[in-house]
């Protein structure tokens, strides 16, 4: 005897067997950046406040010259982040696969030239002399 799958469980497998996937991808990818990784600066570049979930940062980052961009979700000001240097992990496999590392802020502008990135200019004011 032959059993038939009722039609209206396809769907649902479908979308089960899809969130399997998903989930066994992020896996793999945090698995890769923690085993193989190497360390950048990255920059905190603007923020994304969704309704029903915590706002996410976007961060840039250089990779042998090459401009990469990534997000991570937060809780907080983004105030406290703007325009903030900081450590990026990144897999050695996948350029592309990075996490930022907001404990740990990069202060030195030396370093920050060398990752590729230009710092503000100072803003003048009145009374200094030009």
């Amino acid at each position: 005897m032959k059993r038939k799958i009722n039609k209206k469980y396809i769907p649902i497998l479908i979308v089960v067997l899809f969130l399997i996937a998903a989930q066994g991808y992020v896996s793999y990818k945090k698995h890769t950046i923690n085993k193989q990784f190497k360390i950048v600066v990255g920059k905190v570049s603007g923020v994304q406040k969704l309704i029903k979930s915590s706002p996410s940062l976007f961060y840039d980052y250089y990779v042998g010259g090459k401009l990469y961009s990534g997000s991570k979700k937060f809780e907080g000001s983004f105030s406290k982040y703007k325009n903030r240097f900081y450590s990026v992990k990144y897999s050695k496999e996948n350029s592309g696969w990075s996490e930022i590392l907001l404990e740990q802020p990069v202060t030195d502008t030396i370093i920050i030239k060398k990752a590729g990135f230009s710092l503000p200019k100072k803003k003048k004011n009145r009374f200094q002399e030009y």
